[in-house]
């Protein structure tokens, strides 16, 4: 693979030049939010291969987000085992083979409503939480 570099000297005001390397890996934000209704807080705990985001607590009706760089090569997957009311589920809520910006449901902003039968992905078509998906596991 051969990327290019351009370097310039310029004033202090200048504008970076723009990157010539030929691709653009830009952020990718997933949001969160507890849709699990009643008077039920959320805790949660998100991870990948390389970054451990920490067990968390969420108010109800709360919301969290966190942003990356998915890899050039697609095999970002970032899971999250969410619990309430003694039950776990596990989820991959961020899956690039299945969350790249161009497949027909990607996104770069990725927004879940965390249910109780399953979370919802906000469907950029229709921009409603249509797109629900099974929990990978469960137990009790």
């Amino acid at each position: 693979m051969c990327v290019s570099v351009t370097i310039s000297r310029g004033q202090k005001d200048s504008i970076p030049p723009t990157p010539t390397s030929g691709f653009d890996n830009p952020r990718t934000t997933v949001v969160i939010y507890n849709d699990l209704g009643g008077h039920l807080p959320l805790r949660y705990h998100c991870k990948s291969k390389n970054d451990d985001l920490g067990d968390r607590n969420m108010a109800v009706n709360g919301t969290w987000s966190f942003e990356f760089r998915p890899s050039v090569f697609g095999g970002t997957l970032f899971f999250c085992g969410f619990i309430w009311d003694k039950e776990l589920h596990w989820f991959d809520i961020y899956k690039q083979s299945r969350d790249r910006e161009f497949a027909e449901f990607g996104c770069r902003r990725c927004e879940w409503k965390i249910r109780k039968d399953g979370p919802c992905k906000l469907n950029k078509n229709s921009n409603m939480f249509d797109v629900c998906l099974p929990w990978n596991s469960q137990s009790l």
